[in-house]
């Protein structure tokens, strides 16, 4: 495992770049702030930053040394956002009041402010294996699976996400006008397959939307879920798997972050065995007896058409010819 486990990419040392926030902070700087608040708690820091970052966060790994003299190996990510602090906070107690063992990893120290400055920061257990992948042999889905139901649990626990946790209704007919255009512009494949699918999305886009408006949005999604988000103590096969990187939190339904999931792998789904990845995350939470209401499989049809019919619009995000292939399919067999 590098640093890239822990949402970023291939990075190179940084020890002196300076972050957006704060020009006036370089690394050494928050070390020294980082000493004041966790005095002599900091041994072997190494920051890392990656090319691509552009919000100016730090990340470093560091041995950290609680208050019984335990060293153990952590990561240091700062800043976080708010929502990511919060629920990185509150997860940590679901061992403990729940029963609930392995959803994120320990929380050794985190605060709110950095040298007299409002800045979030965390330091928390190092997983030094995964992300999740082919290398667990194919045990990396129900690992991912379980650490969804268990993130579904602890989560339910909480009060249902306010209005303003809930991110903004997609303008669909936007994106379905921007996919018709994006068609008749590139060349795509199967031109005419994509524009005969189209023109029968545009038939029922009301119904969908409104069927989907209708749906009850009381769970907390979290928002970026993929075998990158997810890591173990233990080498492969093994697990449990933790989740980790909460930046995307929000409020919604759970067919938000299992179709989000399975639309990964339309294009290898050789690799998913056979496995149906959003009833198995619907059997998940049945086990821990959260609601899934008995029109989910309609509200799934629904919803993984519309991710389908807006891959052309997403072409310079996501251009993979497989993938655009695969989610006609998905789209032809969907409406």
């Amino acid at each position: 495992m590098d640093e890239a486990s822990y949402g970023l990419a291939p990075s190179h040392l940084a020890t002196q770049a300076k972050p957006n926030h704060n020009p006036t902070l370089c690394a050494a700087d928050l070390a020294n702030a980082l000493d004041q608040v966790c005095p002599d708690a900091i041994s072997d820091l190494h920051w890392f930053r990656t090319d691509w970052q552009r919000g100016g966060a730090f990340t470093a790994t560091a041995t950290y040394t609680d208050q019984n003299n335990h060293a153990s190996k952590a990561v240091i990510k700062l800043p976080v956002p708010q929502v990511e602090l919060q629920w990185i906070r509150r997860l940590q107690s679901t061992n403990r009041d729940l029963g609930i063992a392995d959803v994120v990893p320990t929380l050794y120290a985190s605060g709110d402010q950095l040298d007299g400055q409002p800045l979030a920061w965390v330091i928390m257990e190092y997983l030094p294996h995964g992300p999740l992948c082919h290398q667990w042999r194919g045990h990396e889905f129900e690992l991912f699976i379980a650490a969804a139901g268990r993130l579904a649990y602890a989560t339910s626990q909480y009060p249902p996400p306010p209005p303003q946790a809930r991110p903004p209704q997609k303008n669909w007919n936007a994106i379905h006008r921007l996919a018709r255009q994006f068609v008749h512009q590139h060349n795509i494949d199967h031109e005419q397959r994509w524009n005969k699918a189209l023109k029968k999305v545009h038939r029922k886009l009301k119904d969908w939307t409104q069927t989907l408006q209708d749906r009850p949005v009381d769970q907390w999604c979290h928002g970026d879920l993929h075998l990158g988000n997810a890591l173990t103590r233990t080498p492969p096969p093994q697990g449990p798997a933790l989740l980790i990187d909460f930046a995307c939190i929000h409020g919604g339904h759970w067919l938000d972050d299992a179709i989000y999931f399975e639309h990964l792998f339309w294009a290898q789904r050789k690799r998913l065995d056979g496995r149906k990845i959003v009833s198995l995350i619907a059997k998940e939470r049945h086990r821990y007896n959260l609601p899934v209401d008995e029109r989910w499989p309609h509200w799934a049809k629904i919803q993984r058409a519309l991710l389908a019919m807006s891959t052309p619009a997403m072409l310079e995000h996501n251009g993979d010819r497989r993938h655009v292939q695969a989610a006609l399919e998905i789209l032809e067999a969907n409406l």
